[in-house]
């Protein structure tokens, strides 16, 4: 037998002790969850794969939607964007404050509101931003790379999730096992030292 063979075999027999073996009840039992607990979270891989295809699917419906449906426009400040803070680099880099300005829709009608501007920006720059078909400012549009790391950060984060909970059901009822292990063995002892004592 080799070596690999040697540590699958040793690794088995403490996961499930044979009939033969003086492991006690409560180490059969330790065996049993520590093997549904791997069970279960292989169990959870398809789950998990299926969560991030649900995801998947209802973001790249907005993603279509959004770009559908919403177009870019420059806006133009109708005021001083927030000065620069110390140490800030300025400019659109720097953090973005709502700042009036005005810009034309996709219908070609003149809209006011309030916009994103990065600081140290002046009256009368433009800033790129998103509308809708009233002429209304909305956020970017779901992009496919963001879709995309979405879906595969919910699957990964679901299975992470069920594996955390898994171990820590498994960490609980060890501890309890172990506990339980103590007190027979105390019990165990005493009756022993008492036996002694009325010999």
């Amino acid at each position: 037998m080799n070596g690999s063979a040697s540590r699958a075999l040793k690794w088995w027999r403490l996961v499930a002790p044979g009939r033969d073996s003086v492991a006690r009840t409560s180490d059969r039992l330790q065996a049993a969850l520590a093997l549904t607990t791997i069970l279960l979270a292989l169990a959870a891989i398809p789950f998990s794969a299926a969560a991030g295809s649900q995801v998947y699917a209802v973001q790249k419906q907005q993603s279509v939607r959004e770009l559908a449906e919403d177009r870019q426009a420059t806006a133009t400040l109708l005021a001083d964007g927030p000065l620069p803070t110390a140490g800030g680099r300025g400019g659109e880099g720097a953090v973005p404050a709502p700042t009036a300005a005005e810009w034309f829709g996709p219908d070609g009608r003149l809209h006011a509101g309030q916009v994103s501007a990065g600081e140290g920006m002046h009256r009368g720059d433009t800033v790129a931003i998103w509308v809708n078909r009233s002429g209304g400012v909305v956020s970017p549009p779901l992009r496919a790379p963001a879709v995309v790391v979405n879906s595969v950060a919910a699957a990964i984060g679901l299975f992470l999730a069920t594996c955390v909970a898994l171990a820590l059901a498994y960490a609980i009822a060890v501890f309890a096992l172990n506990r339980r292990r103590a007190g027979k063995w105390q019990q165990e002892w005493y009756a022993e030292l008492a036996k002694k004592a009325r010999s």
